[in-house]
């Protein structure tokens, strides 16, 4: 469905992105982000240009549709995705394509564009050893910080699957100072994605995707770990290939996330409570149907997603929390995703 990896920096996309290709990831998957009490704001997407999947910004739009706008505006051949809504809709943190890949914020109107993750000033083949790749960013509660996937060392190459020497879960301040490891992989194991903390600050849940070392080989699950990265818990079975971007409601009792990623089975929606019971199918897509990832709404009673529209091109969808009612918010001929719903 998307951008096919060749060096680094497209690992990092294709894993990014992780929807229907089955190859390995490099670095994150991500394409909700978690989603903070409060009354409904507005929502955040990212739209494609082009068809090849390589110009895009983000956008923002009102619940209904309405009033939508372009915030950011990279250059010509490169992409900004996955955005995330400060718990008070005033900022919004999302992923930069290039080499390295690297995690911004800005404000809702597009101005004061920051960049979070170091620079580089590395060049060839030293940016693969010397930079750090960064990606699916969401915020900590208190907003002033953000949790990311940092992705470095060199690639190893596997029938299928290019993966990443390093993939860990990072905290840092808003200005990009006090980095933090919660969690640090193995080398060559896998990849550890997506980290979105509970409304609370005290969990996070996590997408591990294990690489060809590691059993079940190509295989992911969501994990649940206190803020401090201890007292790690799988959360989904390994047979569900659960991931995309998992979001907390806002009251912190359920975690929503899309099953079957990148198996060719049927994706569906689920939820599931932080212990691990209680897991609900919440949609019945028909078979073939393009299902992407998804967010709740800041007062936890309506679910944004995205999945194939008009076209067969992505646009971005509401319903109700419980699967029933859904209605369009974006009908383009471009691509729409990875949305998710700020407060006001």
């Amino acid at each position: 469905m998307k951008e096919k990896p060749t060096r680094r920096e497209s690992i990092l996309a294709l894993a990014l992105l992780g929807v229907l290709a089955a190859v390995g990831v490099g670095a994150l998957v991500s394409e909700a982000e978690a989603t903070g009490p409060g009354k409904n704001g507005k929502i955040a997407f990212r739209r494609y240009f082009d068809d090849a999947h390589t110009w895009g910004a983000i956008f923002v739009s009102n619940a209904d549709g309405t009033g939508s706008r372009q915030v950011t505006r990279p250059p010509r051949g490169v992409f900004d995705d996955y955005p995330d809504w400060s718990p008070n809709g005033s900022l919004l943190v999302f992923q930069r394509s290039g080499s390295p890949f690297a995690v911004y914020t800005v404000k809702r109107d597009g101005s004061r564009l920051t960049r979070v993750s170091p620079p580089c000033s590395a060049s060839g083949p030293d940016i693969e050893t010397k930079c750090e790749d960064g990606g699916s960013a969401s915020f900590l509660p208190d907003g002033r910080h953000v949790v990311y996937t940092r992705a470095t060392g060199t690639v190893r190459h596997f029938p299928n699957w290019d993966q990443i020497e390093h993939s860990d879960i990072v905290v840092r301040d808003l200005d990009g100072a006090n980095p933090r490891v919660l969690i640090r992989s193995r080398p060559f194991g896998g990849d550890q994605l997506s980290p979105q903390f509970s409304p609370d600050g005290s969990r996070f849940v996590y997408e591990r995707v294990n690489s060809p070392l590691s059993k079940p080989a190509h295989r992911r699950a969501l994990f649940v770990v206190d803020a401090d990265g201890s007292r790690q818990r799988q959360l989904t079975p390994w047979r569900m290939n659960a991931g995309d971007g998992a979001d907390w409601s806002p009251d912190c009792s359920r975690i929503l996330f899309r099953s079957q990623l990148d198996t060719g089975r049927q994706s569906q929606l689920y939820t599931i409570r932080p212990d691990g019971t209680h897991l609900r199918r919440v949609t019945s897509f028909r078979k073939g149907t393009l299902l992407l990832s998804a967010s709740f709404s800041p007062d936890g009673q309506r679910i944004v997603f995205s999945k194939a529209g008009r076209g067969g091109k992505a646009d971005v969808f509401v319903m109700r929390a419980d699967g029933t009612r859904i209605r369009p918010i974006t009908q383009t001929a471009l691509w729409d995703s990875a949305p998710d719903w700020g407060a006001r």
